[in-house]
């Protein structure tokens, strides 16, 4: 006689549960690269359904938890959660109110979501790169059609020109990415011609968009992806030719195109009436005057920084004393990032921000040299993307905007789980070989 029958239900709602967690992970993760650069909704409703199927986590068995979570992952999941850590402590020791911890708590919900998306089937290779594809592509396309609709002037889609340039250019380097993984693909002229639209069209959506900040890091590609695939290029000895062509013709594309030349132009002029004539009323003017204030208050307490609230009474101050354009104080932030960091919480700031940069780009650019020709292409993608973003910080504060955070933290998660679940897939893979 059979005891306990009903034990066997759970089994199979265990499985049921995770194939349908699956699916929506897979649909929350490509609808946020597609609309990447487009809507709103994309940055915080995928992020938001993740961080939220993740309270089924433990339904799921904490067995799975420990199986997922290897040495890199937990490198990972400790940057983030150390970097939420270190920002609320001393958030806490400037008295800051509840207001300013709002942007921390996205670092410890990244580091959720990622040991969430660490014990599921998230998308794989394919059905990444084609939603970075796509999403390239389609923010192309309407840019171009915004353009002839609107003419000259900077384009922008929900936001403003810098978020929308930034986030198109990093389609373009994901799509890069993709291009590297097409090759080894059963239909990969398709594919490339997917990932060349994506390619592409986040470079025009990022030019017509007149953003500076990102343009660059489109030199300090060239380095990573040659580190990447330097085995490859050497044996193929027209790959080199081809390589410094297609950087000649981007070069060309940018001084071709208008936007480009006179932003580019009106910099340079910018900075020399800056430091020559003290112009500081200027857009170039203006962040070097808020760099100048940063450091001024970075200097009154090295350590910790003076705290958001510090920060703002200090802009106000030398805007008044006139040590500064006043212009300065009706900015949230002081366009630079790592200057932001030391302003408001000192090296201990630096440091971490350093850390959620440089953790993740080793981590992906250790992947970029990987056996597998697809972990190759995701971690590629992922060290490009952070390179892009610590050199648009340089001119930018992007983490001090909800939209900023959540544009860099989830992609970091997304990319290294379907990096994972590749090298999961592939090990499975041999295991079954080998029995």
């Amino acid at each position: 006689m059979q005891m306990y029958p009903e034990l066997k239900v759970w089994p199979v709602f265990e499985s049921r549960l995770r194939v349908l967690v699956s699916w929506v992970a897979i649909a929350a993760m490509g609808s946020y690269f597609v609309f990447y650069a487009l809507t709103p909704w994309a940055y915080d409703t995928g992020p938001a359904v993740l961080l939220l199927m993740a309270l089924v986590a433990p339904v799921l068995g904490w067995r799975s938890f420990r199986e997922s979570m290897d040495g890199e992952s937990q490198l990972m999941i400790s940057t983030l959660l150390g970097y939420f850590l270190l920002q609320v402590s001393v958030l806490m020791m400037h008295g800051e109110g509840l207001s300013d911890f709002d942007l921390s708590t996205r670092y410890l919900g990244a580091s959720v979501v990622l040991a969430f998306l660490l014990m599921v089937r998230p998308m794989g290779a394919k059905p990444f790169f084609f939603a970075v594809g796509l999403g390239g592509a389609l923010t192309g396309g309407l840019a171009l059609y915004w353009w002839g609709l609107e003419g000259s002037g900077r384009l922008q889609s929900f936001d403003n020109p810098i978020h929308y340039g930034n986030g198109a250019l990093a389609l373009s380097c994901l799509s890069l990415a993709g291009l590297s993984w097409a090759s080894g693909q059963r239909y990969r002229t398709l594919w490339s011609a997917l990932f060349l639209c994506g390619l592409t069209g986040g470079l025009v959506a990022s030019f017509l968009s007149g953003t500076r900040s990102g343009w660059v890091a489109i030199p300090l590609v060239i380095p990573v992806i040659l580190f990447a695939y330097r085995d490859r290029i050497l044996d193929k000895k027209w790959l080199i030719p081809v390589i410094l062509l297609a950087v000649g013709l981007l070069v060309i594309a940018m001084v071709t195109v208008d936007v480009v030349r006179e932003r580019s132009i009106i910099a340079a002029q910018q900075v020399e009436q800056y430091f020559e004539d003290g112009a500081n009323y200027t857009s170039v003017g203006l962040r070097l005057d808020m760099y100048k204030a940063g450091l001024a208050a970075f200097s009154e307490n090295p350590l910790i920084g003076i705290g958001p609230s510090g920060m703002e009474r200090k802009v106000d101050a030398m805007a008044r004393a006139g040590e500064i354009h006043q212009n300065v104080a009706h900015y949230r932030h002081l366009h630079n990032q790592y200057i932001d960091n030391m302003a408001r919480y000192g090296l201990v700031g630096l440091l971490s921000y350093l850390a959620l940069l440089l953790v993740p780009f080793f981590l992906f650019l250790s992947k970029a040299r990987h056996g597998l020709s697809s972990v190759r292409a995701i971690g590629l993608a992922g060290a490009l993307f952070v390179v892009l973003h610590g050199v648009v910080n340089l001119t930018q504060s992007m983490l001090e905007r909800n939209i900023g955070v959540m544009m860099y933290l989830f992609v970091l998660v997304f990319v290294w789980a379907v990096l994972k679940a590749e090298e999961r897939e592939n090990q499975a893979a041999s295991d079954a070989h080998v029995v």
